[in-house]
This record gives structure tokens, C-alpha cells and sequence, in this order.
């Protein structure tokens, strides 16, 4: 066959498209690479980028040179870039595929052809390697690689954000009535969960956040029984109390029955405590739960939600926090995922503002944890007590090192546990404004 160029260019608008694919960032790499494959292209690596809730970047590389799109799920549109050279491939077949797959409704669709025959010399392949290369060359014997995929995951807080490479497959996908509800395998972590793009927690590095809000107030209550959980639908909060033989009765209030089934299915060493008898498990609204309880009926509440957006938003209200206080026994402590003072610091002061309000000045503490996965790695927790139980002066730390020891936990121990009080000066004088806002 004659060759009319050396390339087909092919530039693409998509409009009217589904606003739900174009923001999953595992379809639109799986529909790019069926695109190549349906254009007749030999796959070479592909390389993607998804950003939550701005949209994805996927780039397929192919020995005959690219495909590409960019998404704007918030306009429903998509802009696409599909190049060939030679005649095995075709385009256009890829762009059907590519339309049928985000739905759009309407588009604009353009073809240049690149590197005009008349205008260029005699291809000489005579200095561009060995014999056996050269024969290859003329015979047009091409191989055929075995393509890579790199994908990334980027959670943006705020104005700092954290990017973790993926496989690229998605395990599980939900959209429930709250949020989208995804599994991914990572490079670096293993599985993660991720909440409407919000990496909630990862095989490897859940350990900080679930040993560091169990077992810094269980092991300075003077006799905990009773503890609630609300939030925590991954399991790994529940797997760290139940560690404590002592406790009679642990209820956690989950919102989503999705975040407990994807964790079930695909994060076993998290939610591996739902059987213990013990344990209550409720799908449920947890501020209901909390307003509906009798007064002095929880030794311990641990809030372990999402970030102040979203369904978690209601868990960070003066409201809330006052019936947190009422249904704390005596000696009651209540510890909340407290944000971070170098990714989400407005936020950090006025949550904790709201702590003092609701506990008083001297009765609200800021515990630090790090994890390389959420957005500025310098996390807290607070410690909210209702009576004299104290993060420091409480601690037994010949007992909390026999527990670490015992437990094998992977975080905490008493050393790890004091260092959590101890804050640099910047995060000192945000907990003093938001102690001063309190008072306001």
C-alpha cells in the first residue's frame, strides 16, 4: 500500500461526556489501552495521572507513537491527541472506541496528515546500526514489547497534596449514597482505600494512625469497659481496641456499609475484628447514635472520620462534641482525628477551638502521629478528657512497652507515646489561638 504520509494526527474535543468516567482515572486508562489495541497499535507503557475531583491525565505510548487525553469531569469534556505512523494502524477506530466508552453526546474532530512523502528524501537506513538491524529495518520485522503501566494517585488537602503510584487496577469501586468508595494496589503500600479520592488509609502505613488513637487513651483511663467508635469503617480502629482483654463492650457507628465492604473484601489485616463477639457494628449516623445515647454510657469515643468535608463534616461541630461530653462517663476521654497543622492548619485551629469550648482549656490535648500518605505527613489526634484522666501523667510506661512488646504492634510504644506531646513551637502557638478562640 502506498503511503499517503508518515502519520496520522488526530485531534479530538469530547463534549457532553459522562462526568463519572471521566473522573475515574482507571477506566479512562483502561479505554485508552483498548483504544490502542483496537487501532491495531503495539502497546509500549502507559502512563496516567489522576487528581481528585479535577480530573485525569492518561498517555499511552505505542511503538507507532501515542495516544493521549485529558479530562475536565466539572464540563463534561475530554481533549484527545491520537497519533500513528504507517498504515497498520488507524485512528479513527480508536476514537469511535473512545466515544462509545465517556458517552459524549457531541464532538469536534480533525485529522492532519504528518510528513508528506513528496516532500521528504529517500529513507537510508544505512547508518543507523548493525547489518542485522538494517535487515530488520527492510523487512519491517518490529517487536513487539511487553508494555508497562505507570499510574498515579494524587490526594490534594488543601494546597499540599501526596501522590502514590498505582497498578493501575481498580480492586473495588462503589458509589454509595455518601461517597465513592475505591480499592487500589499501590507500589509503595500495598492496598489503599480511597474516599471520593481521599487516601483514607494503606496496608503498610495504617499503623500509625490506628495504634496512636487506641491505645494512647486505653492505656491512660484508669478502667475503661465501654468504648464507641464512631467512623472507623476500615476495621483498623477496632482491631487496635479490641487488643485491651479488659473492655466488656465496643460499638462502632458506621455511616457506609460500602467502606465495610470493600475493607472486608480486599483489607482482611484491617477489618479482621468483626466476628469478635464483643464487638457491635452498626450502619449507622453516627451523630444519632451519639444524641440518642443515655448520659456517663462510654468510658472511651474515638471519632475516626474523614477530614471535615464531606459526611465527616458533621463530626466537627460544637453540637456534637457537647453530646461527646454528656455521654462520657466521670473519667471520659474522647480522641477525634485532629488534622494537621502544616496541610490543613485553618482547619487545625478552629476544630481545636472547638475542643476547648466543649472540654475546657486545661483539658484538651494534641497528639502527633506521621504518616508519608496523607498531605504534610504531620497529623494529630486530640485528647479530650472529661475528668483527670492525663496523655502523660497517666501513662504507665513499663505497662504500655509490656502491651507494644505483647501485641507486636508496629507504632506505639511509651517513647513513641510521650514524643506524641511534644510539639514544635509554630503548632504550640496554634493550640494557644485556638485555646484563646475558645474563650472569644
Amino acid at each position: 500500500m502506498k503511503q499517503e504520509a508518515l502519520g496520522r494526527h488526530l485531534l479530538v474535543e469530547y463534549y457532553e461526556c459522562d462526568s463519572d468516567k471521566l473522573l475515574d482515572g482507571g477506566f479512562i486508562e483502561e479505554t485508552m489501552l483498548e483504544a490502542a489495541k483496537r487501532a491495531g497499535a503495539t502497546i509500549v507503557n502507559c502512563n496516567s495521572h489522576s487528581v481528585y475531583p479535577f480530573g485525569c491525565t492518561t498517555v499511552v505510548v505505542i511503538q507507532e507513537s501515542h495516544l493521549a487525553i485529558h479530562t475536565w469531569p466539572c464540563y463534561r469534556f475530554a481533549a484527545v491527541d491520537l497519533y500513528t505512523c504507517g498504515n497498520s494502524v488507524n485512528p479513527w477506530n480508536a476514537f469511535e472506541f473512545i466515544s462509545k466508552q465517556i458517552l459524549c453526546a457531541r464532538y469536534s474532530a480533525v485529522e492532519f496528515k504528518r510528513g508528506m512523502p513528496s516532500l521528504l528524501p529517500t529513507p537510508d537506513y544505512s547508518n543507523l546500526g548493525t547489518p542485522i538491524q538494517e535487515e530488520a529495518l527492510k523487512q519491517e520485522i518490529v517487536p513487539k514489547p511487553k508494555y508497562t503501566r505507570h499510574s498515579w494517585l494524587t490526594d490534594i488537602s488543601s494546597l499540599v497534596g501526596v501522590s502514590v503510584r498505582i497498578t493501575g487496577d481498580v480492586l473495588y469501586r462503589k458509589q454509595s449514597a455518601f461517597q465513592r468508595v475505591e480499592v487500589f494496589e499501590s507500589k509503595q503500600f500495598g492496598k489503599m482505600l480511597v474516599n471520593d479520592g481521599i487516601i483514607m488509609c494503606t496496608e503498610e502505613t495504617e499503623h500509625s494512625y490506628h495504634e496512636m488513637i487506641a491505645h494512647i487513651p486505653l492505656l491512660t483511663h484508669p478502667n475503661p469497659k465501654r468504648v464507641l467508635i464512631i467512623g472507623g469503617g476500615d476495621g483498623g480502629t477496632a482491631r487496635e481496641v479490641l487488643r485491651h482483654e479488659q473492655l466488656e463492650k465496643v460499638v462502632e457507628v458506621e455511616i457506609d456499609d460500602a467502606v465495610v465492604e470493600a475493607c472486608k473484601l480486599h483489607l482482611p489485616s484491617m477489618a479482621c475484628s468483626y466476628d469478635n463477639p464483643k464487638l457491635e457494628l452498626l450502619i449507622d449516623d453516627g451523630i444519632k447514635y451519639v444524641q440518642n445515647s443515655p448520659d456517663n454510657s462510654f468510658d472511651i469515643i474515638l471519632v475516626d472520620s474523614t477530614d471535615p468535608i464531606g459526611p465527616g463534616a458533621v463530626l466537627f461541630t460544637d453540637e456534637f462534641f457537647k453530646h461527646c461530653y454528656r455521654v462520657l462517663t466521670k473519667d471520659g476521654i474522647m480522641v477525634t482525628q485532629g488534622e494537621s497543622p502544616t496541610s490543613t492548619n485553618d482547619k487545625f485551629v478552629e476544630i481545636y477551638g472547638r475542643y476547648f469550648k466543649a472540654f475546657g482549656r486545661d483539658k484538651v490535648f494534641c497528639t502527633k502521629y506521621h504518616t508519608p500518605t496523607y498531605p504534610g505527613d504531620y497529623w494529630t489526634f486530640s485528647y479530650c478528657s472529661k475528668g483527670d484522666s492525663h496523655p502523660l501523667k497517666c501513662l504507665d510506661k513499663e505497662k504500655s512497652d509490656a502491651f507494644s512488646a505483647k501485641h507486636r504492634l508496629r507504632y506505639y510504644d511509651a517513647a513513641t507515646h510521650e514524643a506524641a506531646l511534644v510539639h514544635p513551637r509554630y503548632v504550640k502557638k496554634m493550640m494557644k489561638e485556638a485555646r484563646a478562640q475558645a474563650l472569644d
